[in-house]
């Protein structure tokens, strides 16, 4: 049962951000599949590139209200033979319904930054790139590591020439004066556990106005 709530909590919260594209469909991703319809009517909003605009969605997992969203972030993450692109980010407010209270620590609103990113090894070793195990660090002084139960594989262990893409989901302690987030990602290593890349420090300001 656990599981299955972190599953439709993930759900939620990644369909949250996708609604910030123009065109959010990937056929190879079941959980567009099960779209709501409150997230489908959120994928109507605005086409602008970034967006200061709230709106509020309403479902199982709670009151979900989009302070700020980028869809054309488009910033480069490579590391050595790995080209990854963060491509869009979110910042939302999230007030849980009391049957998913528990899956936020009991805490009556959280918020929760996403990030569409894409990943790919270009060579044929094995490579590793914890991408979606990277630490969030905000303006206003939190520092959080991505939350692992709600991403999508982004990261991790390439057995070659493999591309991933997907949602990394972080969750904080609720702040609505956040204008900048700073991710910090470990460089790649190769299957011997050598360095083939170097650390990331990537400053991403959101530009509320």
């Amino acid at each position: 049962m656990k599981k299955k709530l972190i599953f439709s909590a993930a759900l939620v919260l990644s369909l949250g951000l996708a609604g910030c594209g123009a065109d959010s469909s990937k056929e190879d991703k079941p959980k567009e599949e099960t779209k709501t319809a409150a997230s489908a009517e959120s994928s109507k909003k605005s086409d602008s590139k970034a967006d200061s605009g709230q709106e509020t969605t309403e479902s199982e997992l709670g009151k979900l209200t989009v302070l700020y969203k980028d869809k054309e972030l488009n910033t480069p993450v490579n590391n050595g033979p790995v080209k990854a692109t963060l491509d869009k980010i979110q910042l939302s407010t999230l007030e849980p319904s009391e049957s998913y209270k528990d899956t936020f620590d009991g805490k009556d609103k959280v918020t929760i930054v996403t990030i569409e990113a894409s990943t790919e090894n270009t060579v044929d070793e094995t490579i590793n790139y914890y991408l979606d195990q990277a630490k969030l660090v905000t303006d206003t002084g939190q520092q959080v590591d991505a939350n692992l139960w709600f991403s999508d594989d982004v990261g991790g262990e390439f057995l070659g020439k493999v591309k991933k893409n997907g949602n990394i989901i972080w969750v904080l302690k609720h702040d609505e004066n956040i204008k900048k987030v700073t991710l910090h990602i470990s460089g790649a290593s190769n299957e011997k556990i050598d360095r083939v890349g170097e650390d990331l420090k990537i400053e991403i300001p959101l530009d509320k106005k």
